[in-house]
């Protein structure tokens, strides 16, 4: 058999890799956001991971990190308040 005359598949050109440009930026992004969690003044959170449980560390106010689909923070508000 002669393969020199089977055609070759087309590349897709700029079109196909600006299309993949979008969608591997598009899922980092996504990714990103999700990976992000913000703990209000007057509050704090502990993270429940999937695999191990709840974390021994109780965060306290401001931006922290989690790894998305497996940690999911529960926030608890701390502050005090007056009871008459």
């Amino acid at each position: 058999m002669n393969f020199n005359r089977v055609p070759k598949a087309p590349g897709g050109g700029a079109a196909s890799a600006l299309i993949k440009l979008g969608v591997i930026g598009g899922l980092g992004i996504y990714g990103a956001m999700n990976s992000m969690y913000n703990v209000e003044g007057g509050h704090r959170a502990i993270v429940f991971n999937r695999l191990g449980g709840i974390k021994d560390k109780v965060y306290p106010e401001g931006t922290h990190l989690m790894m998305p689909w497996f940690e999911r923070p529960v926030i608890y508000d701390v502050r005090a308040r007056l009871i008459l």
